[in-house]
């Protein structure tokens, strides 16, 4: 699965954005852009988003068993540089190990107590860690990657919000379908509201409970992940998600 990391021509981006959805659905595509644009106006303007080289957060996830107990607490420090090319550093400590990963040239590099792992498995665990953490905390911005393909779901209620949804299918290197995406942007205010995802066998639907306010962007400060069915009846809360401490330049 591909994950473009930062576009820097805005301009050149939407008229690419655009064109995909004019060539498969000239009426579809037009109400998608439309609503994807507002969406990031909203969360600050394109101009803002690619205005920021760097960031920093602490991310805190608390994760719960089906029956609401707590299995895992983890406090991470993430940091994503954007420009001139994307790099990527976590930090934190689980199970009395501290651990580093480093993403750098598109290379992941992995340490458990400064010492080197050279499992092919466990970097790539990681390298999808650092870019799932990387496509969360950029979003609604990630919806303009070339490697995503959108389309218009109509509307639904959600918390007495009504919403608009768009769905985002992304592909293996094979051309494959991979995870699904679908966004939930509140009509009123064109803010995102929450995500629901299909990855495999699983489907999990993630409210957005808080934004933050320093970066100017209302990223997501405060997130709930529960798993669901297809039809995003929910099971169970999975993870409880914090993020804070936020740095940028």
């Amino acid at each position: 699965m591909k994950y473009s990391f930062m576009n820097k021509k805005s301009f050149l981006i939407i008229l690419l954005f655009c064109a995909t959805f004019f060539i498969s659905s000239c009426q579809n595509g037009s109400k998608t852009t439309e609503i994807v644009l507002k969406s990031l106006e909203a969360h600050g303007g394109i101009k803002k988003w690619e205005s920021i080289k760097e960031i920093s957060y602490l991310k805190t996830t608390i994760l719960y068993d089906s029956l609401g107990n707590v299995e895992k607490k983890i406090v991470q420090k993430h940091k994503n540089i954007f420009s001139p090319k994307f790099r990527a550093e976590m930090n934190w400590t689980e199970d009395s190990i501290h651990k580093r990963v480093v993403l750098r040239d598109d290379k992941i590099t992995v340490y458990f107590d400064d010492l080197l792992q050279n499992d092919p498995k466990l970097q790539e665990k990681y390298y999808k860690a650092v870019i799932a953490a990387n496509y969360v905390i950029w979003q609604p911005y990630k919806l303009l990657d070339k490697d995503v393909t959108l389309s218009y779901s109509g509307e639904e209620i959600i918390d007495g919000k009504s919403v608009s949804v768009i769905k985002a299918n992304y592909f293996n290197n094979d051309g494959s379908p991979a995870n699904t995406w679908w966004y939930y942007f509140d009509q009123k205010t064109n803010k995102l509201v929450g995500n629901m995802v299909h990855h495999g066998t699983t489907y999990s639907y993630i409210e957005n409970l808080h934004y933050e306010n320093k970066t100017g962007l209302l990223l997501n400060a405060e997130r709930k992940s529960y798993m669901t069915d297809s039809l995003r009846n929910i099971k169970f809360l999975r993870a409880h998600y914090f993020y804070e401490a936020w740095e940028q330049k």
